[in-house]
Parts: C-alpha cells; sequence; structure tokens
C-alpha cells in the first residue's frame, strides 16, 4: 500500500477555530496587561522625577530666603540638618555641595557628596545647569545654586550667576516600582478567567455558524448523484449566514453550471464504452448487422427509453430506398403507419435524397412481445455525407418523451446517433468497396472489360474446355494503331474517351459468349470460343470495319480516326497451351504493325517454326540472364555540367552480352516485358551498378531509367532501400528517369509511390520531357528535380525555330521552378554551344562521351574549353 510518510494530518475547523479564539484573545489580554503596567511604571517614574524637582526647588526657595536673612553658618548647618531628616522620612537624600569660591570666602565646611559622585556636581558646577539622572531605579537631581543680586552683599568674592554650590536631592523608586508589578500580576491573575471564557464563547459561537454553512454546502455537494443535479444545486436558494459563502454559493453554482455542457453521466460514459465494444467492426457485424441492431435495442434501452429506430443509406444511384425500421417488440398497425410517415417527411428534408424517391420500408422486431407505447415518442436523427465513396444515410431514434431540462438524456441520444451513423455508414461503404473490389479484381476500371489477370485465367480455362470437349477456338490480340500519338496530342482524359469508344465498337460486332479483355495500355485480346480459323478471320475483318468507322471530335474540334493491328492464333491448329497460343498471336501482331497496321496477320506453317525459334530463343536468354546475372552489364553516359565541364552525373543503361557481342536490351524489351520479367532485370542491373559505386568510390549522382509499372511494383520500393543499405549509397545521389516505356493508368497510384520513394530522398527526372501530354502532367503532379528535354527538340533547334521556341519555354518554366535541365542528343559543337547559350544545365550525348562500362572522370580537354569560354 502506497503511503506518504510527509502527509499533514487534517485539521478540524471547529477546533481550530476555538483555539484561535483562545490565543487571541490571551495574546490580547496579556499585551493589553504588559502595556498598561509598563505605562503605570513609566508614570510613576516620571511622577518621581517630577516630586523630586519640586523638592529641590523649594529647598532652593528656602535656602535663599535664610540666606537673605543673614543667618548664621551654624544656623544654616541646623537647616542643612533638618532638611536631610525631613528627606529621609520621605525616602530622599539630600546634599550640598560648595563650590570653591564660597570655600575661599568663609572657610572649608566638610562635604557630604561621596566621590563617586563629585564628577557629575563638577560637571553641573561647569555648565551652570540642572541635571537628573535615573539610575537602577535611583533619580538623582543636581541644582546650581546661582548667586543673584541680593547674594552679592555677602558673597563678594562671586558675581552675578556664579554657581556658588549644587543640592542633590536622590530618591530610590525602586521598591515602588516592585510593588506596583506585583499589584499587576495579582490583579492579571484576577482576570485572566474573563477573556478565556469570553474567547470560548465567542469562538463556539462563531465556529457553530461556520460549520453549519460548511455541512449546508457539504450537502448540496454530496446530493449530485448526476449531471441533471447540477440544475437543483445551481439554483437552490442561499441558506448561508455569512456573505463570503454567499459568494463561494454563487461561484459553485456557475462552475455547475459549466459542468453541465462539458460533463457526462458516469452511465452515459459506461454505456458508451460498451456500445462502443459492441459495434467495433469485424466481418460478423458487417455481415449481420441487423441483428446487431436488435440486440443493441435492448442495451440502450437500459439507459432510456428507446421503442424504435430506422436506418437508411444510398449508396448508388437508384431512386428506390429501404427505409429499415427496428422495434424494441411488435408495436400496433397504428403506431408502424404513424413512424412511416414521420419517417418519409424527415427523409424528403435530407439533401442526399431528392423529393420524390421511392421509399419502401421493412419493419424488423427485436421481440415479438406486444410494444405498448404509453406516451408520445420523440424522433430525433442525424445524417452522415461521405465524399469517397458516395454514401449518405440517416439514421433516426424514436425515444419516450422527455423534458428538455433533462440534458443527459439529450446526450444519450446523441451519442447514440453518432455512433449508430458512423458504424452503418462505415458497413455501407466497406460493403461498397468490397464490391468495387470484387469487381475491379476481375475488371479493367475504365473500359469494364475483363483485366489481364482474369484473362489468362480463362484463356488457361478456355484451352482446358476445347480439349476436354474436341472443339477449336481463336485467340485475338488488338493493337490500338498510334493510340500513343493521340493520347500525347490530345490529353489524356480525351484518351480514356477514344479508349472506351474502341472498346464499345469492338465489343458491338462480338458474338455472345465471346470473352473480350484489355490486356493493358492501348492492348486487347479477344477469345473466340467454339470458332475455326475462317470464323476468326470473318471476326475480325468485322473489327477492323468497326475500328475504321470510328469518329470522335476532339476537345479543339478536330475528327479523330482509328484503326487497329489484329493478330490472330487458333487452337489446336497454332499451339496446345495457353502461352504458346498467346506468343503466336502477339508475334502475329507484331508482325502487322510492322508491315503498316490496320490489318491483321495469322501464321503459316513456316511462320510458326520461325516464331517458336526466336521466342524460345530470346525467352532462354532473358531467363537465363536473371539466372546467372552475367549477360546483364550496367553501362554508364556521362552527363556534363554545362558551367564548369565537369562530369558529375552518369545515366545508367542496359547492355547484354550475347554469344561475345554487346547488344542494347531494346531488343529484348518487348519480350522481356510480355513475361513480366523487366522489373526483375531492373533491379539486377541496379545491383550490379550500386555494387561498382561503392567500389569505385563514384561520389557523383547515378540516374537510373525505370518505367512507371518498375516503380509502382509492391517490393520495388523494399528492394532499391535494401540495396542502397547494402552498399551504403545515400538516397539523394539516386535519381530515378520516369519513362514512359508503358502506361499506368492509375496516375493516383503512381504519385503515391513517387512521393513515397521521395520521402526517402530519392529524386527523379523527367526523360524525355516534351515528347507526350504526359511529360506535362508527371511535371504537374510529381515532385521533379530535373528535366531531359526530349533530343528530337534539341537535334534540330538549330535548324527549326519552333523546337528552338519549346526549348527556351521549357528552360524558363524550369527555372521557374527551381528544376535543373538537362539536353539531350548533343552530336555537335553547334548544339552544344546553342545549350550553352540557352542557359541549359546540364549536357548528354554521343559528342561528350558515349556509354561507358566503367565511370568517366573527365571530358576532353578541348570540349570543356568550349563549355568554359
Amino acid at each position: 500500500m502506497a503511503f506518504n510518510l510527509f502527509s499533514k494530518r487534517k485539521k478540524n475547523l471547529n477546533q481550530t477555530m476555538l483555539t484561535g479564539a483562545l490565543i487571541t484573545a490571551l495574546a490580547i489580554f496579556s499585551i493589553t496587561m504588559f502595556a498598561a503596567s509598563q505605562i503605570f511604571i513609566e508614570s510613576l517614574s516620571k511622577q518621581s522625577e517630577k516630586n523630586a524637582t519640586t523638592l529641590s526647588q523649594l529647598s532652593f526657595d528656602n535656602m535663599y530666603q535664610i540666606m537673605s536673612k543673614g543667618w548664621s553658618r551654624e544656623q544654616l548647618l541646623n537647616f542643612r540638618q533638618d532638611l536631610k531628616r525631613t528627606y529621609k522620612e520621605q525616602n530622599l537624600e539630600f546634599s550640598m555641595y560648595r563650590a570653591d569660591i564660597v570655600n575661599q570666602q568663609f572657610g572649608f565646611l566638610a562635604s557630604d557628596v561621596n566621590d563617586d559622585m563629585r564628577p557629575l556636581f563638577k560637571e553641573v558646577l561647569l555648565s551652570k545647569q540642572k541635571k537628573v539622572t535615573e539610575e537602577s531605579n535611583h533619580i538623582r537631581i543636581l541644582k546650581p545654586l546661582q548667586a543673584r543680586e541680593t547674594c552679592l552683599k555677602c558673597h563678594t568674592l562671586a558675581q552675578k550667576g556664579d554657581v556658588l554650590g549644587i543640592m542633590g536631592i536622590e530618591q530610590n523608586v525602586g521598591d515602588v516600582m516592585r510593588s506596583a508589578r506585583d499589584e499587576f500580576l495579582l490583579l492579571m491573575l484576577i482576570l485572566t478567567p474573563i477573556p478565556i471564557v469570553l474567547a470560548l464563547w465567542v469562538g463556539k459561537r462563531f465556529s457553530r455558524s461556520l460549520v453549519k454553512s460548511v455541512e449546508e454546502l457539504d450537502n448540496q455537494v454530496v446530493s449530485i448523484q448526476q449531471i441533471d443535479d447540477l440544475k437543483k444545486f445551481a439554483h437552490g436558494h442561499s441558506v448561508f449566514d455569512y456573505e463570503e459563502f454567499d459568494h463561494l454559493n454563487r461561484s459553485l453554482n456557475q462552475l455547475g453550471d459549466k459542468i453541465k455542457h462539458i460533463a457526462i453521466d458516469r452511465d452515459i460514459l459506461d454505456f458508451e464504452i460498451q456500445l462502443l465494444d459492441k459495434l467495433v467492426l469485424s466481418s460478423e457485424l458487417i455481415k449481420d448487422w441487423k441483428q446487431h441492431i436488435c440486440l443493441l435495442m435492448n442495451e440502450i434501452n437500459h439507459i432510456l427509453p428507446l421503442y424504435t429506430m430506422f436506418v437508411v443509406f444510398r449508396t448508388d444511384d437508384a431512386e428506390q430506398y429501404v427505409i429499415e425500421v427496428f422495434w424494441l417488440g411488435h408495436p400496433s398497425q397504428e403506431a408502424q403507419d404513424e413512424l412511416e410517415l414521420h419517417a418519409k417527411e424527415l427523409l424528403d428534408k435530407v439533401s442526399i435524397f431528392e423529393k420524390g424517391s421511392i421509399f419502401n420500408v421493412h419493419h424488423t422486431y427485436a421481440s415479438h412481445e406486444p410494444l405498448d407505447i404509453k406516451n408520445t415518442i420523440q424522433t430525433q436523427s442525424k445524417s452522415l455525407i461521405l465524399d469517397t465513396p458516395k454514401i449518405g444515410g440517416v439514421v433516426g431514434l424514436g425515444v419516450e418523451t422527455f423534458p428538455p431540462k433533462e440534458s443527459s438524456r439529450s446526450v444519450v441520444v446523441e451519442s447514440i446517433l453518432t455512433t449508430l451513423v458512423n458504424v452503418i455508414g462505415s458497413i455501407k461503404a466497406i460493403n461498397k468497396f468490397t464490391k468495387e473490389l470484387e469487381y475491379y479484381a476481375t475488371r479493367d476500371p475504365l473500359t469494364h472489360l475483363f483485366n489481364q489477370r482474369v484473362f489468362h485465367e480463362l484463356l488457361a480455362y478456355e484451352v482446358t474446355r476445347a480439349h476436354a470437349h474436341h472443339y477449336s477456338f481463336g485467340l485475338l490480340m488488338l493493337d490500338f494503331d498510334n493510340f500513343k500519338l493521340i493520347n500525347d496530342q490530345y490529353g489524356h482524359a480525351f484518351g480514356d474517351e477514344v479508349l472506351q469508344a474502341f472498346a464499345n465498337a469492338i465489343q458491338q460486332v462480338l458474338r455472345e459468349g465471346d470473352i473480350f479483355a484489355r490486356y493493358g495500355g492501348d492492348e486487347f485480346c479477344v477469345i473466340l470460343p467454339e470458332s475455326d480459323l475462317e470464323d476468326v478471320k470473318s471476326i475480325s475483318y468485322k473489327i477492323l470495319d468497326a475500328t475504321s468507322d470510328l469518329r470522335m471530335v476532339e476537345p479543339k474540334g478536330s475528327v479523330v480516326t482509328m484503326t487497329c493491328s489484329v493478330g490472330v492464333s487458333v487452337y489446336p491448329d497454332h499451339a496446345k497451351d495457353k502461352e504458346d497460343l498467346f506468343m503466336v498471336a502477339d508475334n502475329m501482331l507484331y508482325r502487322v504493325k510492322d508491315n503498316g497496321k490496320n490489318s491483321l496477320s495469322y501464321p503459316e506453317e513456316e511462320d510458326l517454326v520461325e516464331v517458336y525459334k526466336e521466342s524460345n530463343d530470346q525467352s532462354l536468354f532473358i531467363m537465363h540472364s536473371l539466372e546467372t546475372g552475367e549477360p546483364i552489364e550496367p553501362h554508364y553516359q556521362p552527363i556534363v555540367c554545362m558551367e564548369t565541364g565537369e562530369i558529375i552525373v552518369h545515366e545508367l543503361l542496359m547492355r547484354l552480352r550475347q554469344n561475345g557481342e554487346l547488344i542494347s536490351a531494346s531488343r529484348f524489351i518487348e519480350t522481356a516485358e510480355h513475361m513480366g520479367l523487366v522489373n526483375q532485370m531492373d533491379l539486377v542491373l541496379i545491383d550490379k551498378a550500386l555494387a561498382q559505386v561503392q567500389a569505385l568510390r563514384y561520389r557523383g549522382l547515378l540516374f537510373i531509367n525505370l518505367s512507371p509499372k518498375a516503380i509502382v511494383a509492391s517490393e520495388f520500393i523494399a528492394k532499391i532501400k535494401s540495396l542502397t543499405e547494402k552498399y551504403e549509397i545515400h538516397h539523394e545521389r539516386i535519381v530515378f528517369e520516369i519513362t514512359e516505356r508503358e502506361t499506368v493508368h492509375n496516375m493516383a497510384l503512381l504519385e503515391k509511390f513517387v512521393r513515397e520513394l521521395r520521402s526517402e530522398g530519392f529524386r527523379f527526372a523527367i526523360d524525355d520531357f516534351g515528347s507526350g501530354f504526359s511529360s506535362f502532367q508527371y511535371l504537374k503532379r510529381f515532385p521533379v528535380d530535373f528535366i531531359k528535354i526530349e533530343g528530337e527538340f534539341i537535334n534540330n533547334m538549330s535548324k527549326n525555330k519552333i523546337d528552338l521556341a519549346f526549348v527556351e519555354s521549357a528552360v524558363s518554366m524550369a527555372k521557374s521552378l527551381g528544376i535543373k535541365t538537362i539536353a539531350e542528343f548533343i552530336e555537335n559543337e553547334e548544339t552544344l554551344l546553342l545549350v550553352k547559350q540557352l542557359g541549359i544545365d546540364y549536357a548528354q550525348g554521343f559528342l561528350l562521351a558515349t556509354p561507358q562500362p566503367e565511370f568517366l572522370n573527365e571530358l576532353n580537354a578541348e570540349l570543356v574549353s568550349v563549355i568554359q569560354d
């Protein structure tokens, strides 16, 4: 058990008040008595001094009278003795001191002054002033006797004002003082009980009143059991005897008002926690949410009387909706009709439902026991509208009418509505997403045709079925001729419309049961079940005619025409498995494209031999390259800084070594793409290149060409990060060139992956900038560091003003965006000088350097001088 060794013991207010009153009374009484005694003693001391002064003056006056009458010396001595005796009886001591001037004239007279007093007397003698001293309760007055005019008759040696002698009177007031103190002490002891009793009485009376006020305040606080009790507390009448407690009570009332707006009852909070526990999204809840709502109504009924609940959500463009009504029990038909009418009136006011929408009502009962609704039902609803996905709906509760003042009830209803509308909305959204996922797992999102994955499954299934039932079928590989040109010239939006029209035109000529799929980009596939070569050729010609007849008007008014190329293969005439069947049709397609497009091609016997041989050779070589990695060799083409002539950048290029000959990867790229192995070949190349970067301690930038599809591959980012960590290469030294080798339809997905790589520190360049519309899309949507201006513009800008104007515009735009520019295809000195003149940052081309198996450190000295001049 934890405890605090230094915790203070709590004090009792009653005891504290009494103790304080008693201590205060005694303190005041003691101080008063002490002050009075001190004042009395001081007064007594001053009175004694005054009396002594008066006596000394009287004695002086008497002596003066005696002297003026001419008394003899003996008479004077007798007078002095009488004074001493008289003063002694009054507890006074009298002494006389004769000045030397008197002793010289009348002779020496024994003095009754002690030796220790002589300095004081001499001081008075010299100062001619009266002196009063007080020491050890002794008051001493020394008064000088100064010669007057009449005195000079006898004191002939003296002059007027000379001191003839000093009269001293001393009084001991110690006994008087002690006696006074004793009397005061006795009086204090006698009077002490009076302030004690008085203090106890006053303290008890005051503390009783104070404790009563505290107890009353405590009772009010203790009486608060729920939020609504704060109203009684806040509006209670004052019962306190003190203004301060009234002020405190008002402050607590204000606190209560504030708490009412921000607090929630413990029962409500517990209920909300239970509600959230029961509504955790799970597969069971999503599948059987209606049953959960029925169970939930019983739980809610423990907190407030809930009779009914209705739910309606819109998840598509249908004009007919179902209102799901849930009842705690089985109500009367009148109650059901009344709620239906009220719900429809409420839904007509919700913006997500058009006026005049048809609502069908479905009732569900949590219990089949009769539901007796004794009081009026009060309905409260909440709506939810989501932009993505497009979902909206309303959840309403029918509860027993409660007074507006019961804020906790309102909190419960609002809490339930908020939770339910979000949960049910989430369920609807998940259901919608699930259906879309199920659909788009098999469909192309643009054309809604089967996608590539499903096509391969259906092709395999058709091969199996044709083999089992002994029939032939055809496979068509279609390519939209010059689609890239349309896409680049008129933009992706119009390109998408053209693709949809192209697909619809082909769909119109296909038979029922034919399988139509989009393979990717501008390529399509058609499976023609139970068809021989003649049937396949007939349908192919219909497709060619349908696409040739297509006309579309682009945004600026120009008419766009379309054609397509068709490659044909037939099972089992041309191949007996799906891979070979696909390969034959694909090769026939590329034959058409090589021979002018807008036609069809099907294989003859000699074609099959050639196709199988070439395809097998390339496929085997690619597989061998990936297995061993040996044929794949990295080459590097320098990119030169146009300001200094230094080589600080290299572009990574792939070369393949076959039979001792070094060949470009472009000869195998299409086969590798169809085999789905391009990404793996790229990763082998990058692995080898980064190993050389580490081994040769290359410190410049490395540009790596990647197709957009490679970037969005799920494992690409992880593998690239793994390789850079393996070879200890900083991410900012890697620049990915986004190429247009393949089309990525989902630009948002590509943008996500590019930004993710950028967040890791990698950089990006747009390759062949200006070659197509997508270049500007990339620039607009991606964080780009470099643009490599299309080599055709660079090569022709010295001869073509349009090309020059484009390059100037690209450079100006890049500078305004803080993007570095690179000129490709520098093949002559004239172009190099023009690149320098235009302010392009970097240059690349065969004039400067060709691709090398190692990094080039320095440029040709002559070229450096050209750049620096």
